[in-house]
């Protein structure tokens, strides 16, 4: 069952992703690969816009519930959530949740334990996101009210995953992931990773994000470059500074990656630091059509990065 889940599913919601996992030893590779999987379902509830705000954030919290108190999830949300998916994957892994849940009862105690306490930050950062973005629209916006405010959100959806990354590395390979008295520092430089990863899913949408009235950019600094006189300079201006912060959470990934000891997970740590470096790039190259046409990094580029990684 693990297996299936692992390879097949896991590959059938995510592209890049699934080849960090397949790089991975095993002995890492199981608790990685399930957190995702656990951590793309409750984004997928999150995320289903036809499903009422209420309904979602109910989701979320039975759903942190449930991994708290090892109980089922409930039964009807691969009925509720998985006809309006437009990804036969996510629908897929709605449906086969409780696979997942049988899986997550048969990991170690301490695996177990940091999966669900990555889980809980997770989803109370998409519950924060469903409280803020859920009612708003084209004709009401809404804003990140501080840079802080986007820091603590990043944090909570990414950068703790930096942060279970490293445990998990640590309980599964010891010495063989790097060296122990590393673990604090790597522990700082895998959160600050997680939130350059999640800056650039952020930079990346930003303008399907602004059509549809959620602006994670923050509001005083939007103001501050004229937002009133002129919105498409004030995006265009605060963007370019958030991708200059985005490039300067992502430079600790590569002393994190220096501090592996394992081939293997250098090059998985190291590929979606390589292809966000990408992404940024070509954001600062497209500019203001960053907005307009979704910038994405092609599959040719994602193979020529997995080679780089292979070499990291």
């Amino acid at each position: 069952m693990a297996d299936s889940l692992h390879r097949d599913l896991l590959r059938s919601v995510s592209r890049s992703f699934y080849l960090s996992m397949r790089l991975l030893p095993v002995a890492m590779r199981g608790p990685v690969s399930l957190g995702y999987l656990l951590a793309r379902a409750s984004d997928t509830l999150a995320d289903t816009a036809a499903v009422p705000v209420g309904d979602r954030r109910a989701a979320l919290d039975e759903f942190r519930a449930s991994l708290e108190t090892g109980g089922r999830f409930p039964g009807q949300w691969a009925a509720t959530f998985g006809p309006y998916q437009h990804h036969a994957g996510e629908a897929a892994l709605l449906c086969r949740l409780g696979e997942c849940q049988a899986w997550l009862a048969t990991v170690s105690e301490p695996n177990r334990q940091a999966i669900v306490s990555v889980l809980a930050e997770i989803t109370a950062g998409q519950a924060w996101d469903l409280e803020r973005f859920g009612g708003a629209n084209a004709d009401r916006p809404a804003f990140c009210e501080s840079g802080g405010e986007l820091d603590d959100y990043t944090y909570r959806v990414a950068g703790c995953v930096g942060e279970f990354w490293t445990r998990v590395g640590f309980l599964n390979l010891g010495e063989r992931f790097a060296s122990l008295p590393d673990q604090p520092r790597m522990l700082v430089e895998g959160r600050s990773l997680g939130q350059g990863l999640q800056l650039v899913n952020i930079l990346r949408d930003l303008g399907e994000d602004l059509r549809a009235g959620r602006c994670y950019l923050p509001r005083p600094s939007l103001l501050e470059a004229g937002w009133e006189r002129d919105r498409a300079s004030a995006i265009a201006t605060v963007a370019a500074q958030w991708r200059e912060r985005c490039r300067d959470r992502l430079r600790p990934g590569w002393d994190y990656v220096r501090r592996l000891r394992r081939g293997r997970v250098r090059a998985a740590t190291s590929l979606p630091l390589i292809l966000a470096e990408k992404t940024v790039d070509r954001l600062d190259a497209a500019g203001a059509g960053a907005l307009t046409e979704r910038v994405k990094v092609s599959r040719s580029q994602v193979w020529l990065a997995l080679a780089r990684a292979l070499v990291a």
